[in-house]
């Protein structure tokens, strides 16, 4: 038998002819939602089958109504506000446990021949297809999203169903989205390119895959089954995003059919996580292809990099002409590498500067980078926004509107929120990928003297340490201003690794009231939990700031 398996031959004598025999473990009726813990059997391996755990969420009263099947990222559990907000919207909800064992009851059930499909011992079957793709926990998390859409297929209630993958979630259902009658499909954070991690797509990196990694990447990887969707395609994607591949994002949404509906939408919250504002992105998407009704989908943004009349960089971006723009404008990075910690600065535009749906935004890059990357934004009349690829843009001259290097890493009256984001606080976000607009958006705030800072409930992240034009000096020292209304203590935290796992924190008491204080401090202040001290600043990748309270803080510079 070939080991080399195809999106086609890997799925060729799947058998999802087997009965269900589902039956309800128990049922709750709370504030107007009806919740089932549900199991019913997936794929049949030697004489055992896989016995696979849902819970079934839908409006109560209703008879028929549209669900949507959920597969949370992998690790994570259910999370019911999000299951919550698509059944106030009157849709039905599916939320599939394909990890397994979690230590109750209430989970998937794999039999002993593929326990490495229970996530917790996946090891080595989650990114290696040895000795093919169908031995990896990937194939049996695909084969009982198979059956859940088989679950969907036969309820009688059930008047259509689309789909909502959030990260590896998203990955799975690339993978039945070929073979199963799905009427959308909406993935966040997930497009494939699993095999290619630790490879940076704008560093020029080549490397030479192995058998194996053909192997995965034929048989696995998402990119591979793009072509073969069938139904509307939204994907949605945070920069930087940790756990998937952003800059790849495009290449898969490139893959599919172009006879399909899809859109495409980076969010450029800035910490990770998708903002609550691309939810607007889902529900109509959804509301298209789930309910019949007339909803307005943009094409993606197109985007150009050239030279105006007056020796500028600039931007062009064309809009859909059939949509009525209600906001446009660009993000770029000078930090071509390390995607999971760039500064993406926002240019807004108006619909007064298009013309013929087409945009022109001023890229004025730092005099000493040597290439950048863009996209473009629209957001239309109806809610709906999407963007264009990421650009890679190479330097090849100076321009008119090039900038000098700053030591000015954050000034609120310049910047607005650019430079800065809510920290990563995953326990403050839902389902792990959209932002708590709540606790984890930068805002402006008045201080002492009506002077404003910027501050975050979750604290504030900067990436723009890192980038080119504000890196730190030889010698730098920290300044910044901070305002807090009630005693506090503040805690300033620099990170050596995208992931914010090696910090290097100096925390001081911040008196409440009062004017502004100025804090000073040297690498040296900044220690480790096992009391090892930064040297210098040169080699960071993000800066933090938090509170035992709020604290606002403005001026931010290295001097």
């Amino acid at each position: 038998m070939s080991t080399f398996l195809t999106p086609v031959t890997l799925w060729k004598d799947f058998d999802d002819s087997l009965p269900l025999e589902e039956h309800v473990l128990s049922e709750e009726k709370r504030e107007g939602a009806v919740f089932q813990d549900v199991v019913f059997y997936g794929r049949a391996i030697g004489q055992t089958r896989v016995k696979i755990y849902a819970q079934y969420a839908f409006p109560e009263g209703e008879t028929h109504f549209s669900v949507v099947l959920v597969l949370f990222e992998a690790g994570h559990p259910f999370d019911e506000a999000f299951v919550r907000r698509f059944v106030a919207r009157g849709y039905g909800v599916l939320s599939v446990d394909y990890c397994g064992d979690n230590g109750t009851d209430r989970c998937t059930q794999y039999p002993p021949e593929v326990d490495y499909a229970n996530f917790v011992r996946a090891g080595r079957h989650l990114e290696y297809a040895e000795p093919t793709a169908r031995e990896t926990c990937w194939y049996e998390w695909a084969g009982v999203a198979r059956y859940a859409a088989k679950f969907l297929a036969s309820r009688a209630e059930v008047t259509r169903f689309g789909a909502i993958g959030l990260r590896s979630g998203g990955e799975v259902l690339f993978k039945i989205a070929p073979y199963v009658p799905l009427a959308c499909l909406v993935t966040v954070c997930a497009a494939g390119w699993w095999a290619y991690r630790g490879m940076e797509k704008f560093a020029g990196e080549q490397r030479v895959f192995d058998e194996e990694r053909h192997r995965f990447i034929a048989g696995i990887d998402s990119q591979s089954y793009a072509p073969y969707v069938k139904c509307p395609v939204l994907l949605l994607s945070a920069v930087n995003d940790t756990k998937h591949d952003y800059d790849r994002v495009y290449d898969t949404f490139q893959l599919l059919d172009p006879k399909l509906d899809k859109a495409f939408l980076y969010s450029a919250h800035g910490n990770g996580l998708i903002g609550t504002h691309s939810l607007a992105d889902v529900d109509l998407f959804l509301d298209k292809y789930l309910k019949n009704r007339s909803v307005f989908i943009s094409a993606p943004v197109g985007i150009s990099v050239g030279e105006d009349d007056q020796g500028n960089l600039v931007v062009r971006a064309t809009f859909d002409e059939d949509g009525e723009i209600a906001g446009c404008g660009i993000f770029y990075t000078e930090k071509v590498t390390g995607g999971r910690a760039r500064d993406w600065t926002r240019v807004l535009g108006t619909p007064a500067d298009l013309k013929d749906s087409v945009g022109t935004f001023p890229l004025s890059i730092y005099e000493g980078s040597r290439r950048a990357l863009v996209y473009a934004f629209a957001n239309y009349s109806n809610n709906f926004s999407v963007t264009s690829k990421i650009q890679e843009v190479v330097i090849e001259k100076p321009y008119k509107n090039a900038c000098l290097k700053s030591r000015v890493l954050y000034e609120s009256g310049r910047d607005g929120t650019n430079g800065m984001a809510g920290f990563r606080h995953r326990t403050r976000s839902m389902a792990n990928c959209f932002a708590n607009s709540a606790g984890t958006d930068a805002k402006l705030l008045p201080g002492y003297g009506g002077i404003m800072g910027v501050t975050a409930e979750a604290g504030l992240v900067s990436y723009r340490v890192s980038e080119p034009r504000y890196a730190a000096p030889e010698g730098a020292a920290l300044r910044l201003d901070a305002y807090s209304r009630e005693d506090v203590l503040f805690k300033v935290i620099f990170y050596v690794d995208a992931n914010e796992e090696r910090g290097y924190s100096a925390e001081v008491p911040l008196e409440g009231g009062g004017k502004w204080k100025s804090l000073f401090f040297e690498p040296s202040d900044f220690k480790t939990e096992t009391g090892q001290h930064l040297e210098n600043f040169k080699n960071v990748v993000s800066v933090v700031f938090v509170g035992s309270g709020e604290v606002l803080i403005n001026n931010v510079l290295w001097i």
